[in-house]
């Protein structure tokens, strides 16, 4: 019972003190009365004035005063420390200006002026404190933008189909956006409620008077969590007096505290768990369920022309997605395209080739050269062709072959040497070559992930009548 009485001052204080919202615009408007009168011609005014500044000295100590007292709950910070003491200064400069300004003329004149310049600083202080540091230019024409130094930020405008799924950032593109808009006002290098800071990513972890706010693997044991889902009505609720922070924000965060808190994780399509990929679609349109690889390529656009000019070298082109420019290519039936033509082919759309035959046509290495232009080539027919080693090492620099018909070639043993370095391969097709069953198998076992099919081998007459 002892400690009774000053708990209860505290709390009186505290309650003084969060009158300063309220008191706080009384000197700014009354002081600004007061300068603007200053400057009206004659001396009718007087009275209104000195009443005025003494109005306005009276608010201004009001207001200073509970300020002080507010600042005890506030943290600290820079921010803070500016805004409490130029504060003061305006209640100093108020109370001066009573007796400066009584007589008026030039003296009162420019005195009102200073007074309203660091009114006006401390109330851009007080500003940052309650709203952030770019509260201001949010939304203001983008030449006053840059002239301030504020960049908008853009992390969730985002097309989610040129974006790869296997690198999105969880913290980056989802947690730093509603950190930076929600905390950071009260948790910064200015202001620092509870001691916390959090706009930095090790400044979490670094944690305020209570300790850190993250436990990572158990995000139930995380004050931050915690926070965020007190009811409404507890005085220890976050954000305080503003918008709650969303469902899926909150899922999102307890998923990247349960994977371990890492601000370098990405989104793992396959793992993540299927509500928290319905509420993704549901909030932010990104769909997590598996694509093709063809829906994952953008290519530049293509002249109608090009493809006609294509088309008269014998060259099939049929789009696979409408408005990707993507396309699957092969001979006209009864044609046979020449190497000029695959040559062609490769320069005019090295990016928009995506699945391409040149099966039974009469080929050669240096003929094929002109395969490693294809960047999004996913699948290759070179079934019936003169394909050799050769051309097997150089397929290895496509990073996303994955489909491979070498059917019917005199490809040997030698070519796995090459295949191992393959980053993409799924399958493999071998029938009626010169490679081995054994290396094959052993091909295999080495990638468990790579399909090889050596087709069906039939024995010689030879081989059985030894029998």
């Amino acid at each position: 019972m002892s400690n009774m009485p000053t708990v209860l001052l505290a709390d009186f204080g505290l309650f003084l003190g969060r009158f300063h919202p309220l008191l706080v615009h009384l000197p700014i408007g009354i002081l600004l009365l007061a300068v603007v009168l200053e400057w009206w011609p004659g001396d009718r005014m007087r009275p209104a004035i000195r009443l005025s500044w003494a109005a306005g000295a009276a608010s201004a100590v009001a207001a200073a005063f509970c300020g002080w007292l507010l600042a005890g709950e506030a943290g600290g910070g820079d921010g803070l420390f500016w805004h409490k003491w130029l504060g003061i200064t305006v209640a100093v400069m108020a109370i001066a200006g009573v007796w400066i300004t009584r007589s008026g003329g030039k003296l009162a004149r420019y005195f009102g002026i200073a007074t309203v310049l660091v009114l006006a600083l401390a109330g851009h202080q007080g500003g940052n404190l309650t709203h952030g540091e770019q509260y201001l230019w949010q939304h203001a024409p983008a030449p006053i933008q840059q002239l301030a130094g504020y960049a908008p930020d853009s992390t969730l405008l985002r097309d989610w189909d040129r974006v790869n799924t296997d690198s999105i950032n969880v913290y980056a593109t989802f947690l730093a956006p509603v950190i930076n808009d929600k905390c950071v006002r009260c948790h910064n290098a200015n202001k620092q409620n509870g001691g916390l800071r959090m706009d930095a990513p090790h400044l979490l972890f670094a944690g305020g008077d209570g300790g850190s706010i993250l436990r990572p693997g158990v995000p139930l044991e995380s004050e931050w969590l915690r926070r965020l889902t007190l009811p409404r009505d507890n005085e220890k609720a976050m954000p305080p007096d503003d918008t709650p922070v969303d469902f899926t924000i909150t899922r999102l965060l307890e998923y990247w505290i349960a994977e371990g808190a890492d601000t370098l994780a990405v989104l793992d399509p396959v793992n993540t768990p299927e509500d928290l990929k319905a509420l993704l679609l549901r909030d932010y349109q990104l769909d997590l369920r598996p694509k093709l690889f063809v829906e994952t390529v953008f290519a530049p656009a293509v002249n109608a022309q090009i493809l006609d000019s294509l088309r008269a070298m014998h060259w099939s082109i049929s789009e696979l997605l409408p408005g990707q420019y993507v396309y699957e290519v092969k001979p006209q039936p009864g044609r046979q395209p020449t190497a000029e033509a695959l040559a062609a082919l490769a320069e005019l759309l090295p990016e928009q080739v995506v699945y391409l035959s040149v099966e039974r046509l009469p080929f050669q290495d240096d003929d094929l050269a002109p395969l490693t232009a294809f960047q999004n080539l996913h699948r290759l027919r070179l079934n019936n062709t003169q394909v050799s080693q050769r051309t097997v090492e150089r397929l290895g620099s496509l990073a996303h072959l994955a489909s491979l018909n070498l059917y019917g070639t005199p490809v040997d043993d030698g070519i796995f040497t090459s295949l191992d370095q393959y980053p993409a391969l799924e399958k493999l097709y071998l029938w009626q070559t010169a490679v081995s069953d054994t290396a094959a198998t052993q091909f295999a076992n080495r990638h468990p992930s790579v399909e090889v099919d050596t087709g069906f081998r039939f024995q010689s007459d030879a081989t059985t009548n030894s029998k």
